[in-house]
């Protein structure tokens, strides 16, 4: 006889897969927040009066430079540690969180987001 699921694997199995849909979805978000931030920097590039004389550009300010000064919410940091997981790095994004000494995302105080997205991203990348 085929056994029937339980109520609780049933929600269990629901809960999974919208989380699983809410991850791709911020990851997907985050992508584009990137890609507007790259356009709005083309964009400023091409259509500056600087851009007309070289010699008066100023030096472009690299991705690393930009990251460092840049705030994350929530939904940003989320986002990157979803595209950890994604990319088979799940262990690695919950070493990483554990490191800051904490097991879910939501205890994360805002102040180590820098530093965590800073570090998730020598992971990606590693």
């Amino acid at each position: 006889m085929e056994k029937k699921p339980d109520a609780a694997q049933f929600f269990d199995d629901i809960i999974e897969a919208n989380e699983e849909i809410i991850k791709s979805g911020t990851y997907m978000l985050s992508c584009a927040e990137v890609m507007v931030q790259a356009l709005r920097g083309l964009k400023e590039l091409y259509t500056s009066p600087a851009a007309a004389t070289p010699q008066e550009t100023q030096p472009a300010e690299t991705p690393d430079s930009a990251q460092e000064e840049k705030t994350y919410n929530f939904q940003e940091v989320r986002g990157i540690m979803a595209g950890l997981a994604g990319k088979g790095k799940k262990a690695e994004a919950r070493a990483l969180l554990q490191k800051f000494g904490v097991t879910r995302l939501s205890e994360l105080d805002e102040k180590d987001y820098g530093a965590l997205v800073k570090e998730a991203k020598v992971i990606e990348h590693g």
